[in-house]
């Protein structure tokens, strides 16, 4: 493989990292139940990404040849939120949303209910035990095991122990590959089982919550 640079997240960067959400976590977020060409789907695909963007004090991308083949963003408590600067304007998505064929609707807000309301109960009064967060990490298909995920892992924790980070948690769910994060060092410490009653089906997995400590 030719050689990898790991940079600062740039606002060109905005597709590719949709792109890896999409790779990631389209199976178990029932992305794949929208047609990927649609404005609804765009305008999904933009309130999934401000939600980790939102948040996130850090962010580095790896690129090949002028390709984004992953990413990382991860927060400091007490540092800037610095990529909010990157957010559109939320009322053409949200119109866009809202004009959606009723099931989709149905199973979006579905989706990021249960979504909210599991984690929200599993957070419950822990937030203070941490004083940051692993926001996201992926690496395209086609270049895992190459490294491209301990490297931009090694990025952030670099980060987050310049700020003086103690503990860290993530968020991830039977869907993903979370033996990266336990091979890292990141023990589970929570979990519960979420039912997604879709209109195309009830669809159940465990979202857990994991702690590192720096």
């Amino acid at each position: 493989m030719s050689d990898v640079l790991i940079r600062d997240i740039d606002e060109q960067d905005l597709p590719a990292l949709k792109a890896l959400i999409v790779e990631a976590f389209g199976d178990g977020w029932n992305l794949r139940r929208f047609d990927q060409e649609s404005a609804v789907f765009g305008a999904l695909l933009d309130v999934y990404l401000s939600i980790f963007l939102n948040s996130s004090t850090f962010g580095r991308v790896a690129e090949v040849e002028g390709k984004v083949i992953g990413a990382v963003l991860a927060a400091a408590k007490g540092d800037v939120e610095r990529f909010r600067l990157f957010q559109k304007d939320i009322a053409p998505n949200a119109l866009t949303l809202l004009s959606a064929p009723e099931a989709e609707r149905v199973d979006m807000v579905t989706h990021l209910a249960t979504s909210f309301q599991t984690i929200g109960s599993l957070l419950e009064d822990k937030l203070d035990d941490y004083d940051g967060s692993l926001e996201f990490i992926a690496v395209s298909k086609q270049s895992q095991g190459l490294g491209i995920g301990k490297a931009l892992w090694r990025e952030a924790a670099a980060y987050l122990e310049s700020k003086h980070v103690n503990s860290i948690y993530l968020i991830s769910d039977s869907a993903c590959n979370v033996g990266f994060y336990e091979h890292k060092g990141f023990s589970r410490v929570a979990s519960k089982e979420a039912v997604y009653a879709y209109t195309t089906g009830q669809k159940r997995f465990d979202i857990f919550v994991y702690e590192y400590h720096l």
